[in-house]
């Protein structure tokens, strides 16, 4: 039996784990358009209106409202720290990410004006634009915990292990050592203070190695978000929680990632038999990641409630803004929501199979990477990310909106 405040910790660390960062942001092929619609409404002439089921997006001029960015999560974030730590068992020699391309958040740092976002583990690199800490593979699971409970999948992993942990050891020793080196406590916050910090999503490399092994999905969820409880609620041992971490260097303005509806995903479907729900998709899967975005939700509430108007929270709905683009594939320039565009073609299916993932022997790419949503059955398309930047960046599928967060940054909101 896993006592009360294990599990509590274990949960805290799923939602809030952190991604990877890259250094060179290299060229990619042009990607559709995001279509929208315009607006109707006369009060603004930079509204532009999504029109699906009431989702709108206001644009607002963000350039040089940050000057940095402070990255975490896993391999939806990580632009090259699991490359250059050789963790990988498919990125080809000088590829840095498991996709086709740009992630989010290069998508979020081009919005921004920003020109580059170097992972944390670059030799020599300038990081006067912020810091990329993301790790591919990262889970909020220590090493210790999953090989107690035989969960053993490494899934495209090596032996080398990074739980969330590392990510957070890794900020104190940038601060440490870098930013704020030679700089006394009122100077390092005043220059946190004006960087974003972009926490991507937390824990579905947990639920990916869970699936493997005999464990059940609700009890994960449950001791991911006990982990998550401690890690954003403040309790239990301070290098363990990084929000306060965040928040005590100096840190205002964070956007947290909710996980997308991993029932969806060609992984959640490799399985012959499960229940489909109003997705066509994994119901048992996707009612867990809803409980588990349910309850982070909660307690970045409870947070912001005792931080009040010194720092602004924002959850990213990435559940709800998968959902949309999925569920309107053409109006977004799509043609395929089930397919993994590099997978095992032998699965005429899903294109996907644990044993031939994309990169290994056996594996095929598809012709056009950029009407698929899925790249390799675990990770999205470059295509994926720019729509959900959109969505994210200039929609509501921010809470509070990221276009409240940058006014609130410019002084004409109240956190």
């Amino acid at each position: 039996m896993v006592s009360k405040n294990h599990f509590h910790v274990i949960i805290a660390f799923i939602f809030i784990s952190l991604p990877f960062s890259s250094i060179a942001l290299h060229v990619v092929t042009p990607i559709k358009e995001f279509k929208i619609l315009p607006s109707t409404d006369p009060s603004s002439s930079h509204f532009n209106s999504i029109n699906i089921k009431g989702h709108y997006s206001t644009k607002t001029n963000s350039n040089g409202c940050f000057n940095k960015i402070y990255a975490f999560g896993d391999s939806y974030t990580d632009t090259g720290n699991a490359q250059l730590l050789n963790s990988s068992k498919n990125l080809k020699k000088g590829q840095e990410k498991p996709n086709n391309g740009w992630l989010l958040i290069d998508f979020v740092r081009d919005a921004l004006n920003i020109s580059s976002l170097p992972p944390y583990k670059s030799i020599n690199a300038n990081f006067s634009s912020g810091v990329n800490f993301a790790m591919a593979g990262a889970t909020v699971f220590t090493e210790e915990f999953l090989s107690q409970h035989k969960i053993n999948s490494t899934l495209m992993w090596k032996d080398g292990y990074h739980s969330f942990q590392t990510q957070i050891e890794w900020y104190n020793k940038f601060v440490s050592d870098i930013a704020c080196k030679g700089k006394n406590n009122e100077s390092c916050k005043a220059d946190m203070e004006n960087s974003l910090f972009w926490v991507g999503e937390i824990g579905i490399d947990d639920y990916v190695r869970a699936l493997r092994s005999k464990v059940s999905l609700r009890w994960i969820k449950d001791m991911a978000m006990a982990h998550t409880s401690r890690l954003l609620a403040g309790r239990g041992r301070i290098s363990f929680i990084l929000l306060q971490t965040l928040l005590d260097s100096g840190a205002k303005y964070i956007v947290v990632e909710g996980l997308p509806a991993l029932g969806c995903y060609p992984f959640a479907k490799s399985s012959r038999h499960f229940v489909k729900d109003d997705m066509n998709c994994n119901a048992k899967i996707n009612r867990v990641t809803k409980a588990h975005n349910h309850d982070l939700q909660d307690m970045l509430e409870g947070f912001r409630r005792r931080k009040g108007a010194n720092v602004s929270i924002s959850y990213a709905d990435y559940f709800d803004a998968y959902k949309v683009i999925t569920g309107n594939l053409n109006k977004f320039g799509f043609e395929d929501a089930v397919k993994a565009c590099c997978g095992y073609h032998r699965n005429k299916i899903l294109n996907f199979s644990f044993k031939n993932l994309c990169g290994m022997p056996g594996a095929e790419t598809c012709r056009d990477p950029d009407s698929y949503i899925h790249w390799d059955g675990i990770h999205l398309t470059e295509a994926m990310y720019r729509q959900l930047s959109e969505f994210f960046l200039h929609g509501n599928f921010c809470k509070p909106s990221f276009i409240h967060l940058i006014r609130v940054k410019k002084g004409l909101l109240r956190a």
